[in-house]
């Protein structure tokens, strides 16, 4: 009798298991086509390892890159606009992910909590800009020694856009 009382909760417990897997798998595809959908979007001229871009993303996986200098000519308005797409398909994303905590891990949760807390849009991006002498002074020698002594020093080069948010 205790056999067959067993075999009947494993049997209850598989089906339940199936049914849950069933209702919780378009979810699951959906929440990470949309967060597949965000980490293609490539924020031109922007540091991979920027923490405010960066997080962006479900899953543990670190995006292969979020921008690039070799990337074509870009704008504030091409860096904002490519970052308010991302923000919005991650955003999409991490909603589903809160809106069925049933069906995902704990790390998925935490960082559609995260990807929440983000910024909708930046505020203002600072470009790249070359080195340059303090004062604003166009000097040709920089690279060498002494270059902008009279005019405040050298400002080194900035490589990447630097995004401001509220």
């Amino acid at each position: 009798m205790t056999v067959f009382a067993g075999l009947g909760v494993a049997i209850w417990n598989g089906w339940k298991d199936d049914e849950h897997e069933a209702m919780c798998r378009p979810h699951r595809t959906q929440a990470l086509a949309l967060s597949d959908k965000a980490r293609a979007i490539r924020i031109p001229l922007v540091f991979a390892g920027d923490p405010d871009i960066s997080i962006l993303q479900l899953g543990a996986d670190f995006p292969d890159g979020l921008g690039s200098l070799d990337a074509t000519p870009a704008t504030e308005v091409d860096i904002s606009s490519a970052y308010s797409e991302k923000r919005t398909l991650a955003g999409q994303a991490a909603r589903l992910v809160l809106d069925h905590r049933e069906c995902f891990g704990d790390d998925f949760i935490a960082a559609a909590s995260r990807i929440e807390q983000a910024p909708p849009e930046v505020r203002r991006v600072e470009m790249p800009s070359p080195a340059h002498c303090a004062d604003g002074w166009p000097s040709t020698s920089i690279g060498r020694r002494g270059a902008c002594s009279h005019h405040g020093g050298v400002v080194p080069a900035q490589p990447w856009a630097t995004l401001f948010f509220d």
